[in-house]
């Protein structure tokens, strides 16, 4: 009896892995080019300049850092301050010497803080972070009525200053003695704690 031997592998097997290979790996550096666009792209850590410098690349910020603004003063919605007769400058020089005292501004002012407020709230409830103060500048002509007027303020919501300008148009203060006024109302508005 004769004994069989296996037949020797065939040989050319394994070269069908290697030629697989080599086109999977040229496939996906086609694949890079073709996703990164051909441009070449700076190195991702650092790149050494002629003179030996290591240069690392800036890291651009998603977000944008607004300048810092100044304290919005109390955190009540009354009057920032005082309303004075000259520390503002009036929406046009004039020459006003008439006087009018601090009742008297007040007695028109007071009533106007809740509605000044209700302006605020209605935009507090679009931005919740809103909050600064609202400068109003009036010119009292000699018979009380509102000559000039300018609003203005670290708050910068158009909305609310146009809601205040609607206000102070409405405001009718007693005849001034000595001619005309400047009067500055400084509203603080934050959010209610």
């Amino acid at each position: 009896m004769t004994e069989s031997t296996p037949p020797p592998p065939e040989s050319g097997g394994g070269s069908r892995y290697a030629i697989l290979g080599i086109l999977l790996l040229l496939g996906a550096i086609g694949v890079y080019f073709l996703m990164s666009g051909g441009e070449e792209q700076p190195p991702p850590v650092a790149a050494v300049l002629d003179a030996g410098v290591v240069q690392r690349p800036v890291m651009e910020p998603d977000i944008e850092i607004p300048d810092e603004e100044p304290d919005a003063g109390p955190q009540d919605a009354g009057l920032a301050e005082e309303p004075t007769m000259s520390t503002m400058r009036a929406p046009q020089p004039r020459e006003c010497n008439g006087e009018l005292t601090q009742q008297q501004i007040l007695a028109v002012v007071g009533p106007a803080r809740s509605q000044v407020r209700q302006c605020y709230e209605r935009r507090l409830k679009v931005n919740n972070v809103l909050q600064g103060t609202v400068n109003v500048a009036v010119l009292v002509d000699r018979d009380g009525s509102i000559d000039q007027m300018r609003v203005g303020g670290s708050l910068r919501d158009n909305e609310v200053f146009a809601c205040v300008r609607r206000i102070v148009e409405g405001w009718r203060f007693p005849a001034p003695s000595g001619g005309c006024v400047q009067v500055n109302v400084p509203f603080a508005l934050s959010p209610q704690q």
